[in-house]
């Protein structure tokens, strides 16, 4: 099977990259599972991550040919445990359309993929039989896009999967982004019909089994749950009604739509790190419903500070209800906040340390807004290196506060928390980057002006790309409060440059991937399975919290 073009290794081999002989496939086997046995690897790992230890692999047992092969084999080998913990009606083994025979097939084929006759002339019909059997959801079919539905629809857990490299380098983007479990069997003849694949392997794989069960951790059926503690009864419970009319409004204000991203993190870091996931603990509401009313406070004392009039496509409270009553229901939230992890129940030592994170993070988001507030009021030359430190202050605190109160509240000793502190920053980077690309798209000159008297990522790199002339004159408009229609045509062609988004592109995937490389020194799975699946969520275009 020679390929030419480029492989996930980067290299493109000159030989099979499928070792033909089951001797050296065993012998590569045997290889990646001493190496395995030697180190304590955590999934999900990385594509990075996988090519280096394949690599290595590949070194020790000469086998450089077939770096290509060792990935797969190391990406599956680390994810056996976790596969095994999954349920067999959990799991669908997907089977490629080549492994048929061309000449005797019966088989018929629908929308979904080949609907097997077992007539017993190759090797799908035994696999599909015995997958079946044991509860598995079988596929037979081509290509990533059925594997993407399965996945956006929540109806997979593990995946074992059999198919030639190629199709196995489309799909691992998928699988990666969602950080699904999943085994893989390479095609040891491929061609793209009358395929061959060592049967043996794939049934071994699809009977792995182990005595413990993985529960089911998925952060869209959480969702619902999280919501429920905002409807009006709710609250009414949790935080009483007194409070006269800035309590009537505050709850009002928490009750809004939103995605209730941060309540929702907490609740789902306390999944993955609770001994009993089904058993809610009445601490865990209070600390995520504390954390929206940060973040709902955070949100009515920026409108007003920004001069925004819309918040949820309805005016916002200042507009509605004044700035004095805003600033006033603003300042209610943050005491319902620290009320509600006050009387959270939580050991007095952790209480201390919920409080101790909570109130860091309320004054280093104060920090950063009150520099980009003192840089609106004396403008000065608009750094990159600045703006991000300003994001870095502004957003991350939020998702550090709500993941370590969720790893608190379900008793965890905090070991992983430098790498909470180093994901939240990067992943909040990340988003306020998204955030700063989607507004400067679709706007006229003078609305993309107007964003540009605020800082963003955008508007720094428009002004690094300006010349000196062009520079002078917008310090000067941003100084004065006013500015040319000139001024602002020029200045804004710039901010819709296709060089100023190609750079915060660029960023933004490093960030995005910065966020992903610090869950490498977790040592919990299904903490850092959910990180993976945050990023993907969270930094999706238009998806705000």
């Amino acid at each position: 099977m020679p390929r030419s073009e480029q492989t996930m290794s980067g290299v493109t081999p000159t030989v099979q990259a499928v070792p033909q002989e089951r001797a050296e496939r065993d012998r590569l086997h045997a290889a990646v599972d001493r190496y395995l046995a030697a180190r304590d690897l955590v999934p999900p790992l990385t594509i990075d991550e996988i090519r280096q230890h394949a690599a290595e692999i590949a070194r020790t047992a000469q086998a450089l040919p077939f770096v290509d092969y060792l990935m797969v084999l190391c990406g599956s080998a680390v994810w056996r445990d976790t596969v095994a913990a999954v349920p067999f009606d959990r799991r669908v083994l997907l089977l490629p359309q080549c492994l048929k025979s061309t000449i005797h097939c019966k088989a018929q084929a629908d929308d979904v993929g080949l609907l097997c006759a077992r007539c017993g002339h190759c090797a799908l019909a035994d696999l599909d039989r015995e997958a079946q059997d044991l509860g598995y959801m079988v596929l037979i079919a081509e290509g990533s896009t059925l594997v993407n539905q399965l996945l956006d629809q929540g109806c997979v857990d593990a995946v074992v999967g059999v198919s030639c490299l190629e199709a196995l380098e489309k799909s691992f983007p998928l699988l990666f982004a969602e950080a699904i479990p999943g085994m893989a069997i390479p095609l040891h003849r491929a061609g793209c019909r009358d395929t061959e694949v060592d049967v043996d392997r794939v049934r071994g794989l699809l009977h792995l089994r182990s005595a413990r069960c993985e529960p089911r951790r998925d952060i869209d059926a959480l969702r619902p749950r999280v919501e429920a503690w905002f409807a009006p009864e709710a609250l009414a419970l949790l935080i009483g009604p007194d409070g006269g009319h800035s309590g009537r409004l505050a709850r009002e204000w928490l009750g809004r739509s939103g995605k209730r991203w941060r309540p929702l993190l907490t609740a789902c870091v306390w999944q993955a790190l609770a001994a009993d996931h089904d058993a809610v603990p009445a601490s865990l509401q209070r600390l995520a419903v504390a954390v929206e009313c940060f973040h709902k406070a955070s949100l009515i004392h920026d409108d007003i500070e920004d001069g925004d009039d819309e918040r949820y496509e309805t005016p916002t409270l200042h507009i509605s209800q004044g700035v004095p009553i805003a600033i006033n229901v603003g300042d209610l939230l943050l005491g319902e906040g620290y009320r509600l992890i006050a009387g959270c129940g939580l050991p007095p030592e952790r209480q201390a340390r919920v409080l101790e994170i909570a109130s860091r993070g309320h004054r280093d988001l104060a920090v950063g807004q009150g520099e980009e507030l003192a840089w609106c009021r004396s403008p000065v030359p608009l750094r990159v290196d600045w703006v991000l430190d300003v994001f870095r202050l502004k957003t991350a605190p939020a998702f550090e506060v709500a993941l370590r109160l969720g790893s608190l509240c379900a008793g965890d000793t905090e070991p992983g928390a430098d790498a909470l502190t180093r994901f939240s920053a990067a992943l909040g980077i990340a988003y306020q980057i998204r955030d700063d690309i989607d507004d400067a798209c679709g706007l006229s000159a003078a609305e993309l002006w107007a964003s540009a008297c605020r800082p963003s990522l955008t508007t720094a790199l428009a002004y690094d790309l300006a010349d000196e002339h062009l520079q002078a004159e917008v310090m000067t408009a941003w100084r004065a409060k006013t500015a040319s229609a000139d001024v602002q045509r020029r200045f804004s062609a710039l901010v819709a440059d296709e060089r100023v988004g190609a750079k915060a592109n660029l960023m933004f995937e490093h960030y995005r991937n910065e966020a992903l490389r610090s869950l490498a020194p977790l040592r919990h799975a299904p903490l850092k399975t959910l990180l993976q699946r945050v990023v993907q969520r969270i930094l999706r275009h238009g998806d705000r919290p």
